[in-house]
């Protein structure tokens, strides 16, 4: 790798110098693993309101190289990026990286996907660039700081980047159109939780856009399009402008072409149909619900306890559509209990309204623990407590969900899992088809996932 300059510089020495058959075969198989995940979302997402719109707006974009899930024929690549990525969002069951705070594969695959399409880039190259491009969004995303989160969701702000760094790659970008890109990608970083406040739609948005702007950001750097080389470190980059606690060399630390481990062995799979931050207190509530059985409907009170950013964001006693509910901490905790699960059908209308989960979530109080968000986020921690009528209190603590690399899913967990997102989509019948297609995708001198 060239002399250390600046972070961007550093970043993209780095993207640029790793090789497809550098990798590592548990990180290639590692990235079939999440790609696998990312499809059976984008797949799960097209059965939605909200899907039908973002493929809708592909639809009317123009013919060219890519894939839009969903659609027939192949589409203009940046509307194909922003569709699928948006697609592979909307049903909250797509991987997460923890201590960065991102969904990584819902900003990088897709740039990936429409630039491997384009380019005509072989299965390996593919996946290695989605390596490459995880590993960019989560330096970033840790580096930026707990008080980022506040305000900025970070798969659109620090997944931009890592969808820049993978479409660059693919695009066979040198070091200095590589820095560019990561540039132009981070004077196009946004997304804001304001949307969270009345329930709207822009969560997907933010994943796609990212997505879409991250290819359109090493597109333009290619043709030349110069980029700001100090984005990230510099006097008005972004950790100065979005950021009051970031830690600019976290970007870089243990940086290394040689490295035998890579950031996406951290990434979470998310079993639950709601936001990660409802799993640990889902996990704890399916585990008291094992020791009362029958007993679920005589629950006279339950109080979760956790870390603040779980509570600003799903703190939410009365969702009244499937968006809120996913972010409420309240439904999510009273559908386990009382269902045993927290599924996409139990983010349909009829389930919402149930007069019995509706009267159990009067009965859920949330509580931040100190030691707790001491914690967050190496670890998500959280304690629920349940107490019977007959005056006994159950409580269970979980610091690492299911899905978490601590308590991960196997590949059999993982394939029966896609399965399931398949229920109800024109592709349920050909799930071990596309299960076969992805384990072997190493291998296919160019990439057709459908």
């Amino acid at each position: 790798m060239a002399e250390p300059g600046s972070l961007t510089e550093q970043l993209a020495a780095f993207v640029v110098a790793v090789e497809p058959t550098d990798l590592p075969p548990a990180v290639v198989d590692a990235a079939k693993y999440f790609l696998l995940d990312w499809l059976g979302s984008a797949m799960a997402g097209t059965n939605t309101p909200t899907g039908q719109m973002f493929l809708e707006h592909a639809a009317e974009q123009g013919a060219g190289p890519s894939t839009v899930i969903g659609l027939g024929g192949k589409w203009n690549a940046q509307a194909a990026a922003l569709a699928n990525g948006a697609l592979s969002h909307i049903v909250e069951m797509d991987d997460l990286h923890r201590a960065s705070v991102v969904h990584p594969g819902a900003a990088v695959i897709p740039a990936a996907l429409a630039t491997a399409e384009w380019q005509g880039a072989s299965g390996l190259g593919f996946l290695s660039a989605t390596v490459l491009g995880y590993e960019v969004a989560i330096r970033v995303g840790e580096a930026v700081g707990k008080s980022h989160y506040r305000f900025w969701h970070n798969t659109a702000t620090c997944g931009v980047f890592g969808a820049a760094a993978a479409a660059g790659r693919l695009l066979n970008l040198q070091v200095e159109q590589m820095v560019w890109a990561l540039g132009n990608a981070g004077t196009m970083a946004a997304g804001l939780w304001e949307f969270n406040a009345d329930g709207a739609m822009s969560k997907p948005l933010h994943a796609g856009r990212a997505a879409a702007s991250g290819l359109l950001a090493a597109d333009l750097a290619r043709r030349g399009v110069s980029g700001a080389r100090r984005i990230l470190e510099g006097e008005r980059g972004f950790f100065a402008a979005t950021s009051q606690d970031a830690d600019p060399e976290r970007v870089v630390a243990g940086l290394s072409p040689a490295m035998a481990d890579y950031k996406l062995s951290g990434v979470s799979i998310k079993p639950h149909a709601a936001c990660r931050h409802t799993h640990p207190a889902i996990d704890a509530a399916l585990q008291i619900r094992t020791q009362i059985g029958s007993a679920a409907g005589q629950i006279d009170g339950v109080e979760v306890e956790t870390y603040q950013a779980a509570l600003a964001l799903t703190d939410n006693p009365a969702p009244t559509q499937a968006h809120a509910a996913k972010f409420s901490m309240q439904y999510c905790v009273a559908s386990a209990l009382l269902r045993g699960s927290v599924g996409l059908g139990d983010f349909e209308a009829s389930a919402i309204a149930d007069p019995q989960v509706r009267a159990l979530m009067e009965r859920v109080r949330l509580r931040q623990s100190p030691v707790m968000e001491a914690r967050y986020p190496a670890a998500w921690p959280v304690r629920v407590s349940v107490t019977l009528k007959d005056g006994r209190t159950l409580t269970e603590s979980v610091d690492h969900p299911k899905g978490d690399p601590e308590n991960p899913l196997s590949w059999d967990e993982l394939e029966a899992k896609f399965g399931q997102m398949l229920v109800g989509t024109p592709w349920e019948a050909k799930a071990a088809v596309l299960i076969e297609m992805v384990r072997s995708l190493d291998q296919a001198r160019t990439v057709q996932l459908l």
